[in-house]
């Protein structure tokens, strides 16, 4: 089976937002296909978000992976937030999560971006391995902190 990535527009929020849904429910969360319809249809609307979809030869969107762009001041150049990566649990191994990725690497390379940041449970190793093979880092120099509100 053939796959093919594409980069999402409004067009393709119905077909992609039952795998965000799935990738909801993935972390616990209910399923509500029609909010996240209108969460990824707001983003996209809004140029807040940048998203790659996988899809087989039957046209069913498999899998994704959205990015939010956000800024460094320092050297004056965008940096992309690399938020959720997900592929159906039939489809994994198949290297549709490395397809993805290496989508959104050639759109952050096109858009002058300095590089791009994701983060993991510590557990995921697979995913780790994955990422790293991709040539990102563990990074070492900082100390990332969150703030629940």
């Amino acid at each position: 089976m053939s796959v093919k990535i594409f980069r999402a527009k409004s067009e393709h929020v119905k077909k992609i937002s039952s795998v965000f849904d799935l990738y909801r429910q993935h972390y616990g969360e209910t399923s509500d296909l029609k909010t996240c319809g209108q969460f990824l249809g707001d983003r996209l609307a809004a140029n807040e978000a940048i998203i790659f979809f996988a899809q087989n030869t039957e046209g069913q969107a498999i899998g994704f992976v959205l990015a939010y762009p956000i800024f460094c001041a320092v050297p004056f150049r965008r940096d992309l937030f690399l938020g959720d990566l997900y592929v159906l649990e039939t489809e994994r191994n198949r290297g549709i999560g490395r397809k993805l990725l290496q989508s959104m690497k050639e759109h952050a390379a096109q858009i002058n971006s300095k590089g791009t940041l994701l983060a993991t449970e510590i557990d995921n190793v697979q995913a780790q391995e994955l990422y790293e093979s991709l040539g990102f880092k563990h990074d070492t120099d900082r100390r990332y902190y969150y703030l629940s509100l």
